[in-house]
């Protein structure tokens, strides 16, 4: 991991540098604790490949997404919501908008 143009922060993996995304700064939360390990999860998105800082990953599994827009609001970097088979609500990180965010002026 690098800083690179004042606070823009990269990760290279292989031969690519990828723009690396601090989801806890993104939406305003506080930091982890010091013990904390950040993970980077690689996604592609419009073509472009972003690393998101994540605290972890706690499983995989499909489901269905409803958006926000319908019930409530647009929320920039939030594609939609899920509802949990525990009846939580899971947001869903709008990978799109955080690749264009991150794209690199031509």
């Amino acid at each position: 991991v690098r800083t690179v143009a004042r606070d823009a922060r990269v990760l290279r993996l292989r031969e690519d540098v990828l723009p690396l995304v601090d989801l806890r700064a993104r939406f305003g939360l506080d930091a982890a604790n010091d013990d904390t390990v950040p993970l980077a999860v690689v996604v592609e998105a419009d073509g472009m490949r972003v690393a998101l800082a994540v605290d972890a990953l706690l499983g995989q599994q499909q489901v269905v997404v409803k958006t926000l827009e319908t019930h409530y609001r647009r929320v920039p970097g939030v594609s939609g919501a899920t509802i949990l088979g525990d009846g939580r609500v899971a947001l869903i990180v709008d990978a799109a908008a955080l690749a264009r965010a991150h794209r690199p002026a031509a």
